[in-house]
């Protein structure tokens, strides 16, 4: 298949072109404005940091893909105690295959956000919410309860809800590199394939060779087949180990 007519292939190069074109000073996100006594929970922003080691324990959780059976769509991540929203961010979009191309936010049951506060001023002419910043809001200070769930929604086009839900905190392992992906199933939705709808038809026409629209979904998914059982947990997470080079990229979502 030429690249060339792949639509996921352009999606992955811009993302690279983006990396290497843009610095990080060029995506400074703005002061929060919420002040300290109007957050849902309080925080401390100098503990938020991206490389940290000097941890001892991580947090567990169980993301799945809402509206989306046969097969679900899930994964089990364990993620350092330290981690940020923001951090959690990338460490969902690796494993569950996401592109990181679009925009996102996590919505939290009591009624706020957390996310890119300057989302929320692209978005102006909707409804308001309170939205706390990802990048100097820390996991620990929001999940503290097993089963405590939130949205993550990704590609506000498509709509891909995931169900969140805390399943506790664990000692970490020596010599074991986190995030660590324990368990999952089912394969990650291409981009831009339509959101739940468009899955489901995508599912049954690449699964049916006699179907008349086959050939034109097997060019755009790029000469490749696609299993929707298929998941590999040693590489889920692949690419990982290069999260830091595209972190400041996601706030510029195209």
């Amino acid at each position: 298949m030429d690249s060339a007519i792949n639509p996921i292939f352009f999606i992955q190069q811009s993302v690279q072109q983006e990396i290497q074109s843009t610095s990080s000073s060029d995506f400074q996100t703005p002061p929060l404005t919420l002040s300290r006594s109007s957050s849902p929970f309080s925080f401390d922003s100098t503990r938020a940091r991206y490389n940290n080691d000097d941890y001892i324990q991580v947090l567990q959780f169980k993301i799945q893909l809402e509206f989306v059976k046969k097969p679900p769509v899930w994964r089990r991540i364990q993620v350092p105690y330290e981690y940020t929203f923001f951090q959690f961010h990338l460490a969902i979009q690796c494993c569950m295959g996401w592109c990181n191309c679009h925009m996102h936010v996590f919505r939290a049951q009591e009624g706020f956000e957390i996310g890119n506060p300057r989302m929320s001023e692209d978005f102006s002419d909707l409804p308001q919410v309170r939205v706390q910043e990802e990048k100097t809001t820390l996991l620990r200070d929001y999940f503290h309860s097993r089963e405590q769930k939130m949205i993550y929604e990704y590609d506000f086009g498509d709509s891909w809800e995931h169900i969140i839900t805390y399943e506790g905190t664990f000692d970490r392992k020596a010599r074991t590199q986190y995030p660590k992906c324990l368990k999952g199933r089912g394969k990650c939705p291409p981009e831009d394939v339509g959101g739940y709808v468009g899955f489901k038809s995508f599912k049954e026409i690449m699964s049916d060779k006699n179907h008349p629209e086959h050939e034109h979904f097997y060019d755009w998914y790029g000469g490749k087949d696609f299993n929707p059982d298929e998941f590999d947990r040693s590489t889920a997470f692949d690419g990982l180990e290069n999260i830091n080079d595209f972190r400041d990229v996601s706030d510029y979502q195209f």
